[in-house]
């Protein structure tokens, strides 16, 4: 749409606020601080309420003259004809709770957008300018976005960046250094979003599902949901014992056991040698009682993760070609 044409539509559908200055590709406008409350916020924005409660907003909250201006100013990008905020997501919650100083009214930046992958390019821009999106913050986003409304604590605060990794490459995310940028964390939880509803309905506890068993879980679940059984009694601690050799379930919990008696849990190698393990005690488990795997602990294959998550992309690969 051409700037004469957007023109007709405002004129056709006016907008409460006041656009002062129109660059074709962008423009400004002024609007209330209540309309910028109401504006549409980012499908990919952070924790706004753990994002209120850091320290900086102390200063904030005492900003005078210049300092305070800059509390005013914003961006937003424009979509379909309709405004989501890009940054400012914390400041519109504090002023709508009255527990920052509102000013007279709010100026925001607006980039048009052709796409909503312009538009989570804009977010991510943005945010690596201001450095101040955590990986952390970077999963919860991708759970909005995704529509994931998680509620084991495992899960739900977004601490589960390095087991998506090894679910997702095999590896954990730091293994590599120079390849931490490649990881797309928001495509992992979309990849995975059905897997994390799955495991979430278990209620997983951090005592007994560090990053190795979060993955593994994934990607068992990936390949069959019904696996859920196994990480249920893995919680529940449900496991047995058999002329002293273990089930796949306590082969697991034992395993946990001398990671803790080590102090390497939380090495991340470790946890792929985890990941690697819970997904054979899950193939042995699958098999059943009476397999020459089940009982025992199962012996460390480096190769099953790989081939586990090799598996699983073909499966979804396969699907999104039948889609």
């Amino acid at each position: 749409m051409n700037r004469s044409a957007r023109a007709r539509e405002g004129a056709l559908n006016p907008r409460p606020w006041k656009v002062l200055s129109d660059f074709g590709a962008s423009y400004l406008v002024e609007m209330s601080v209540a309309e910028w409350i109401a504006l549409s916020e980012h499908p990919r924005r952070r924790d706004t309420e753990r994002q209120a409660r850091k320290d900086h907003w102390d200063a904030a909250r005492s900003a005078v003259g210049p300092a305070f201006e800059t509390l005013r100013w914003v961006t937003a990008g424009e979509l379909d004809g309709d405004l989501f905020k890009v940054d400012g997501h914390t400041r519109a919650l504090l002023w709508e709770r009255a527990q920052l100083r509102r000013p007279t009214s709010v100026i925001a930046k607006v980039f048009r957008c052709a796409s909503r992958e312009e538009l989570n390019a804009l977010y991510a821009t943005h945010d690596t300018q201001d450095a101040a999106e955590t990986l952390y913050d970077r999963v919860t986003g991708a759970y909005r976005e995704c529509g994931l409304a998680l509620t084991s604590q495992r899960l739900r605060a977004g601490t589960i960046v390095d087991a998506l990794s090894i679910a997702a490459r095999g590896i954990a995310r730091s293994t590599e250094r120079q390849r931490e940028d490649e990881f797309d964390v928001y495509a992992a939880v979309a990849n995975f979003a059905k897997e994390l509803e799955l495991l979430d309905s278990v209620n997983p506890q951090t005592e007994y599902f560090p990053t190795g068993i979060v993955a593994a879980a994934l990607l068992s679940l990936a390949e069959d949901p019904h696996c859920l059984e196994f990480f249920k009694r893995l919680g529940d601690r449900k496991g047995s014992k058999r002329a002293g050799e273990p089930d796949p379930v306590e082969a697991v919990l034992d395993e946990l056991q001398r990671l803790k008696r080590r102090k390497s849990a939380r090495v991340r190698s470790e946890q792929e040698d985890l990941c690697a393990r819970t997904l054979a005690a899950v193939s042995a488990w699958r098999e059943g009682p009476d397999s020459a795997t089940y009982w025992g602990a199962p012996r460390l294959q480096t190769h099953v993760l790989s081939e586990t998550v090799q598996r699983v992309r073909t499966l979804r690969q396969q699907a999104a070609s039948e889609a």
